[in-house]
C-alpha cells in the first residue's frame, strides 16, 4: 500500500513538474531557492524521517528563517507559500503567491501557483499540496518550547489542521542544516581550542607573576595579555576577551574596559572565557572556552566542593550524549541533556539560570538546539555533524563558578571533547595551578 501511494504521488509530482516547466519565475541570471545540495540533503533527511515536506508561509516583512536561510528580501502584500517536497524527484519548491507579489519572487527558481482571490488561493493549495502532503514540518513550537521557532500563527495552524494535516516542528531540520559541520570545520576547531587551551596556563604565569611581585594588574590588563597570546598563536578573536572578577562571574559576557578596569588581588575568583579561530581564514571553525581561577595557594573548601559538582554535572552530559548518541534508531533531545546533568548540580531551582551548553555554529551563540531545559523546552535532536559547547556553573549571589568546555559529535557518532575538562580551580598562587 505505502509503495502504490508513493508511486501514485511521485507520478502525480512528475506531471506537474512537467506542466509548470515553462512557467518558472526564473528570469535570465535567476537562483535557486537553496543550494542544490542543501535542497537534496533536505529532502533526503524528510525521506528518512518520512515527512512528505517543508511549508513556509507568510505576508508583509519576512521574517529572520525566511530571510537568513532562504534568501528572502523584501516584503509581500498578500500571503504566500514556499513548499519544499519531500519526493527527491523535485528539484525546486512550490510558491503559492498572489500575482501582484510576482516582483518579490522574480529571479527564484518555483514551481509557481499564482492565485487573485482568495478563493483561488485556497484552491492551489487544497488541490495541488493536500494530496501529496499529509505529514509537513512548519515553523512551529508545540507548546511554545522554544519560542524563536513559534514563526506560524494560530490561525494558519488550525487551518492547516483543519486540512488533516500532521504538523511537525521544523526545529530539528533547521537546526541541522544551518549548523552541521563540515569535517574541516573539525578540524579547524580543534587547532584552535587547542590553541586556546595553551593560553591558559601563560594567564596563570602572567597573573602570579604580576602579584608576587607586588606589581599592580587589572581585568583590563589581563584582556589585554590574552589578546596579545591569541596573536602568538596565530589565533584571531572571534569576540573579546571575557575577564569577569567577582560578582561579575554573574555576568554572561563581562568584558573590562579601560576606564571602569578592576584591580585582581589575592582572593578574587576569576572567570575568563576566549572565543578564536585560525588566522585569515574566515571559513575556518572556532572555538569557545572558559575557565575559573581563584587568585591563592589554596582554593576555599566551599568553593572546591561546589566544583565537584560542576565536574560531575559535566561529566553526566558527557555520559548521556556518548550513550545515546551511538544508537541510531534512538533520538536524543537538547532538553534532555541539561536535565540529566542539572540533576548533578543540586536542588536549587536558580542554580544554573542559563541553558547547560549552547550549538556551536557560525550564525550565533543561541542559533540551532541547545541543552536547554531552563529557559525553554528544546526538543529538537541531537545529532552527528554538530558542536556544542558545555558550560555547566554554580550561581551563588555574589559569584558564579563557571567552566566552558566544547564537544563535537562526528559522522560516526563519535562524541568528542575538544580540550581537557577543567577538573579543578586553578588556584593561581600554588606551586601547581592545576587543571
Amino acid at each position: 500500500m505505502t509503495s502504490l501511494r508513493g508511486a501514485v504521488f511521485t507520478g502525480f509530482f512528475l506531471c506537474l513538474a512537467v506542466s509548470f516547466s515553462s512557467a518558472e519565475i526564473k528570469p535570465a541570471g535567476g537562483r535557486d531557492l537553496l543550494p542544490a545540495h542543501i535542497f537534496n540533503n533536505i529532502q533526503a533527511y524528510m525521506l528518512e524521517k518520512r515527512f512528505d515536506g517543508w511549508l513556509f508561509s507568510g505576508q508583509g516583512s519576512f521574517d529572520d528563517i525566511e530571510k537568513d536561510f532562504l534568501g528572502l528580501k523584501g516584503k509581500t502584500r498578500y500571503r504566500w507559500f514556499i513548499f519544499i517536497p519531500g519526493l527527491a524527484s523535485h528539484k525546486k519548491p512550490y510558491l503559492i503567491y498572489h500575482k501582484a507579489d510576482e516582483r518579490v519572487f522574480s529571479g527564484i527558481n518555483f514551481y509557481p501557483l499564482p492565485y487573485r482571490s482568495r478563493d483561488e488561493m485556497l484552491k492551489e493549495f487544497s488541490e495541488r499540496l493536500c494530496p501529496i502532503a499529509q505529514k509537513i514540518c512548519v515553523n512551529y513550537s508545540p507548546e511554545m518550547n522554544i519560542p524563536e521557532l513559534s514563526r506560524a500563527d494560530a490561525g494558519m495552524l488550525e487551518w492547516l489542521k483543519k486540512k488533516n494535516l500532521q504538523l511537525i516542528s521544523s526545529g530539528s531540520i533547521l537546526s541541522f542544516y544551518h549548523t552541521r559541520w563540515l569535517v574541516t570545520d573539525i578540524e579547524t576547531h580543534k587547532k584552535a581550542a587547542a590553541g586556546l587551551d595553551s593560553i591558559l596556563p601563560l594567564a596563570e604565569d602572567f597573573l602570579k607573576g604580576k602579584i608576587l611581585n607586588n606589581r599592580k594588574v587589572t581585568d583590563y590588563d589581563l584582556a589585554g595579555f590574552l589578546e596579545e597570546s591569541l596573536k602568538k598563536k596565530r589565533l584571531e578573536a572571534v569576540e573579546k576577551p571575557v575577564v569577569a572578577l567577582g560578582e561579575k562571574t554573574i555576568e554572561d559576557r563581562y568584558v573590562p574596559s579601560k576606564n571602569g578596569a578592576r584591580l585582581i588581588s589575592r582572593g578574587d575568583l576569576l572567570y575568563i572565557e576566549l572565543s578564536a579561530r585560525e588566522r585569515k581564514n574566515s571559513q575556518a571553525m572556532f572555538a569557545r572556552l572558559g575557565w575559573t581561577l581563584y587568585i591563592g595557594d589554596i582554593v576555599p573548601d566551599s568553593l572546591a566542593a561546589d566544583w565537584e559538582r560542576i565536574t560531575a554535572a559535566a561529566d553526566e552530559a558527557l555520559n548521556v550524549l556518548k550513550t545515546r548518541i551511538p544508537r541510531e534508531r534512538e533520538t536524543l533531545l537538547g532538553y534532555e541533556v541539561d536535565r540529566a546533568a542539572r540533576i548533578k548540580l543540586g536542588s536549587e531551582p536558580d542554580i544554573l539560570p542559563r541553558p547547560l551548553g549552547f550549538n556551536l555554529n557560525r550564525l550565533g551563540h543561541d542559533f540551532g538546539v541547545r541543552f536547554d531545559s531552563y529557559t525553554a523546552v528544546d526538543d529538537r535532536e541531537v545529532m552527528p555533524g554538530m558542536g556544542f559547547t558545555l558550560e555547566p556553573g554554580i550561581y551563588r549571589e555574589n559569584h558564579a563558578l563557571r567552566m566552558c568546555a566544547n564537544l563535537f559529535i562526528d559522522g560516526e557518532r563519535k562524541v568528542t571533547i575538544s580540550a581537557p575538562l577543567q577538573r579543578k580551580i586553578a588556584a593561581v598562587l600554588a606551586g601547581d595551578a592545576g587543571k
